[in-house]
Parts: C-alpha cells; structure tokens; sequence
C-alpha cells in the first residue's frame, strides 16, 4: 500500500468510529441533564441534606407596587428564620425588587443580611426567577453571593456563591453553595 492509500484509509476509519461513538455519547450526557421546559416543572438535583440552610419560618413584613406600566414591579420585604450550618439560628433579611415578565414569570432581584442573634451579620445579594405554582403561591430559583464580613462564625461565606429555591409562605426554603 502506498502512503496515500494507508492515510486515506486510516482517516476513514477514525471517521467512521467516530460517527458510530459520538451519537451514544451524546445521548448519554443529554439524559444525564435535566430538561427544563417553561411549561413544566424543574427538578433540580439538589438534595436537601447538602443545603446549608434552611428556613422554617417566613413572615412578610411589608409589599408595595414600585410600578405598573411597562411592567408591574413590586418591592417586597421578608424575614425568614431557620437553621444555618455551623453557625445555628439565624435571621434571614430580604428586600426584593420584582418585576413581573408575565403573569407567570417574574424577575427578582435582592439583598439583605444574615444574621445571628448575638448581632454578627453577613451581607448578601442575589438574584432569581420565580413562577406561580398551582395554589397561588410562587416557587423561586436563584442564585445568591454572599459579601465579605469580619463576624467569625459567618466568615466560611466571605465570596461565596450558591442556589436557593424559596416558596412563598411558609415552606421550608433551601441554600446550597457552590464548592
């Protein structure tokens, strides 16, 4: 065999396998992936244990509409207490600007502090999108950076960043950081 004919058929054949591997290699990362779709809801694969907060309790402390025209835009502020690990209770602070992209999906923006009841803090901002579940409450994602703070116990969040799901009332909500 000539040098042509022996690089022509080893190119072939790489080709070849190639087009025989790559469709079930793709097919398996896309199964692995969760599937979102605007309509339906999305499972994320977060699993409560790995959270490292979660809050029990929710009160609202006050909404009130920013504007309506081109778009509703409320301000709203939350206090949430819960559980955050190694540290213990804390107190969840929450202001959100919210603009409503439909009746169905809004925009939030946030900020706020954690603190603990002995008066450390850390300060937080964030930023998520939230839809209407079927009993008229509203489901949240989003992701959150958490500031820098000098408070000791709150000091493992200096410049992280994490998840959170939140629904309105008094469901348990759930942050997870990044590693």
């Amino acid at each position: 065999m000539n040098r042509t004919t022996s690089l022509s058929l080893s190119l072939s054949l790489y080709i070849v396998s190639t087009l025989v591997v790559l469709p079930h290699f793709v097919t398996d990362l896309s199964a692995q992936s969760p599937k979102p779709n605007a309509r339906e809801n999305v499972n994320l694969p977060l699993n409560v244990a790995d959270s490292i907060f979660n809050a029990n309790t929710s009160i609202t402390l006050g909404t009130k509409n920013i504007s309506s025209t081109p778009s509703r835009i409320t301000e709203s502020d939350f206090s949430d207490k819960g559980f955050l690990k190694g540290v213990g209770n804390v107190t969840w602070n929450q202001t959100f600007i919210s603009t409503y992209l439909s009746d169905k999906l809004l925009e939030g923006k946030g900020n706020g502090t954690f603190e603990t009841p002995d008066g450390k803090s850390i300060a937080w901002n964030s930023t998520d999108i939230g839809r209407p579940l079927n009993d008229d409450r509203w489901v949240f994602y989003g992701i959150i950076l958490f500031n820098k703070t000098q408070s000791e116990p709150l000091s493992f969040l200096n410049n992280r960043i994490g998840f959170y799901k939140s629904i309105a009332g008094n469901e348990t909500d759930y942050i997870w950081l990044l590693k």
